[in-house]
């Protein structure tokens, strides 16, 4: 992982469960250390994504979350991009 700065941040992880398509589990294996599980499930014409990110150390947590809340911010947009961009091209597609 590269900082806005340029500085490199080893980020390491293992897929621990994957039940395509609605679930992804992941730990982090590396510093800070958690267990991240994503979850998607159809709700009418939308999808709920449910993401819970467990820390190894509650400390760590804490002191952490001015950088995770933000990120998972920018994570969780870039999905909804990624979403609304398939859900065009399918339309397209459909034409």
């Amino acid at each position: 992982m590269h900082g806005p700065d340029g500085t490199s941040y080893p980020n390491t992880a293992r897929f621990v469960e994957i039940e395509a398509p609605h679930k992804v589990v992941i730990d982090h294996t590396c510093m800070p250390q958690f267990r991240l599980t994503v979850e998607l499930s159809a709700h009418s014409d939308a999808t709920r994504v449910s993401w819970m990110q467990v820390f190894a150390d509650a400390k760590v947590a804490d002191a952490v979350a001015h950088i995770v809340v933000p990120s998972n911010e920018q994570n969780l947009d870039r999905l909804a991009a990624e979403v609304v961009a398939g859900s065009a091209s399918v339309r397209a597609q459909q034409r």
